[in-house]
């Protein structure tokens, strides 16, 4: 049985469970064992610590159908998937702590820069806060950015940080309006040592050749589209609702519906495009990184206006607990940095014009 076929057999437990979710505010740590059985975790996992190495539209799919039949399910396991992506660039020994004794071990994350690395003896001593790390409860490892400062006190770089779970505190802080699930909760260190091989620049990245494919795509591609995939999965399950009557061609639900299925396309589009160039070898250019990132930016986008035509007029027996909790999800997801509209088109009209663009918000 395939992976997706086995997530697809777990979506009756996931839906009838999905009010739970909302009300207790988590996801049951047993589903996650589920999925987990279901191979959904090793999709995007290294492949010598026991990924498939499978294709990224097969990992989408199943977030996107994970999110229709529970949005926060679906983002927590999401983002608890996404970041086993892309650790084969990292130092071996680093892998082998995380995956050596249990390939099952789960990463939480956060790159918002808030983290602060001082060079010491032996690595690198780590102290910050950050917040709305999805899954956190779920993990046993931390992925997380900080800024390397120096002895004068000036930020000299840019580091991605691992740290295992005893470096580290879970603070209860999540109370979102919607995805009441994902327990994305505050993460604290406080002077933690870090050896130099948890330790990695993304201002420097170079790729080994015998890293698989999949595992150099560029790193923004994947870590955006799990923030907005899970808004056309909810999308999808209300206008699935309102097919029967509202499939006039000018209705707005079929437009609505039109817009979420072209944002699929363009999504697949770009991610098929991205994979093509590093199988054969190459790197993904500007002008395919910032159309893959507008597109991504639009279908959260047009995924939460899809939702919004439902709420406007629910009418034909659309129920009025799921509706509002979709809503109250939707909107909670499209406030993540990955939905940023306007500061994504900025770049992609300053680029457009001939302007030098930052390419880390890529």
């Amino acid at each position: 049985m395939s992976v997706l076929s086995s997530v697809r057999a777990l979506l009756p437990e996931i839906t009838g469970a999905a009010d739970d979710v909302d009300r207790t505010g988590s996801v049951d740590p047993l589903v996650i064992e589920r999925l987990h059985d279901a191979g959904y975790f090793a999709l995007l996992q290294p492949p010598a610590y026991g990924g498939l190495d499978a294709d990224p539209d097969e990992y989408l799919t199943a977030t996107r159908e994970l999110s229709s039949a529970c949005m926060s399910t679906g983002w927590l396991a999401g983002w608890l998937a996404v970041n086993n992506w892309g650790l084969s660039v990292r130092d071996e020994r680093v892998l082998q702590e995380i995956w050596g004794a249990d390939p099952r071990t789960l990463l939480c994350s956060s790159y918002a820069p808030t983290g602060r690395l001082e060079r010491v003896d032996g690595g690198f001593r780590l102290t910050g806060r950050w917040t709305r790390c999805t899954g956190a409860r779920h993990a046993s490892w931390l992925s997380v950015a900080g800024l390397l400062v120096g002895s004068d006190g000036a930020a000299q770089d840019f580091l991605a940080v691992l740290l295992p779970a005893s470096d580290y505190t879970v603070v209860s802080t999540w109370n979102g309006l919607g995805l009441r699930g994902i327990g994305a909760d505050d993460v604290v260190v406080t002077g933690a040592l870090v050896p130099e091989h948890r330790v990695f620049s993304w201002l420097d990245t170079v790729f080994d050749p015998e890293v698989p494919a999949l595992q150099r795509l560029p790193q923004p591609t994947l870590y955006t589209l799990a923030g907005t995939i899970p808004i056309l999965g909810a999308a999808q399950r209300l206008l699935e609702l309102r097919r029967t009557r509202d499939d006039r061609p000018l209705s707005r639900v079929a437009m609505a519906r039109s817009d979420v299925e072209l944002s699929l396309r363009q999504i697949s589009r770009n991610v098929a495009a991205q994979v093509e160039c590093v199988v054969a070898g190459g790197y993904p250019d500007a002008e395919l990184m910032l159309r893959t990132r507008r597109d991504q930016v639009m279908a959260s986008d047009r995924g939460w206006r899809a939702v919004g035509v439902i709420a406007d007029d629910p009418r034909s027996g659309v129920d009025e607990t799921l509706l509002e909790r979709i809503r109250r999800d939707v909107e909670t997801a499209r406030m993540h940095v990955a939905s940023n509209v306007d500061q994504v088109l900025s770049v992609v009209g300053r680029h457009a014009v001939g302007l030098d663009v930052d390419d880390l918000i890529w």
